[in-house]
């Protein structure tokens, strides 16, 4: 009897795994049980550290660039991901007042974005001064602006493009 039992083990194993297989697919299709699934790079932050310098320009245009010795204007372009924590700060390296804000159009008086705004039109940074402001964007799209709110500065030239893409590591300049 021994041997007509070993005989019949690879059959009995086999039978065992199909009637596990049977039942693991009778619970998903019966209890709709689906396998959890994790992507570990859509839910990865990155720190993005972006420094802007702003001020005037020996033209009579107003400013930014990603060095003091840079300024233009428009400003250089921007750019990060929905996934991204941004750190940027803005140094003001001009002669007057100025400000910073991502803004839906390059007009001054447009809404704050994602709480990025540094200064204000009523309380800007002072020349020499510099800030910073923490921020996280929640909405990609290619048609998103920094300004400086202050007075005549934007028509002036004192704005620039923000880029927001929802792929990681878009951060540029």
């Amino acid at each position: 009897m021994t041997n007509t039992f070993k005989a019949y083990l690879p059959l009995i194993l086999i039978g065992v795994l199909a009637i596990a297989f049977l039942f693991g697919a009778a619970s998903m299709l019966i209890f709709k049980l689906q396998p959890v699934m994790t992507n570990s790079s859509s839910t990865k932050t990155t720190e993005v550290n972006i420094v802007l310098y702003e001020g005037e320009l020996p033209d009579g245009h107003f400013g930014f660039g990603t060095s003091p010795d840079s300024l233009s204007s428009p400003g250089p372009t921007i750019g990060f991901s929905t996934m991204d924590t941004i750190n940027l700060t803005v140094v003001n390296v001009g002669n007057l007042p100025h400000a910073f804000a991502i803004t839906s159009t390059p007009t001054t008086g447009a809404s704050v974005l994602f709480n990025a705004a540094i200064g204000s039109a009523t309380n800007p940074l002072e020349p020499g001064q510099e800030s910073s402001v923490v921020f996280s964007p929640n909405n990609a799209a290619f048609d998103y602006w920094y300004v400086s709110p202050v007075g005549a500065d934007v028509t002036k030239g004192m704005y620039g493009a923000v880029i927001v893409s929802s792929a990681t590591g878009g951060a540029f300049p």
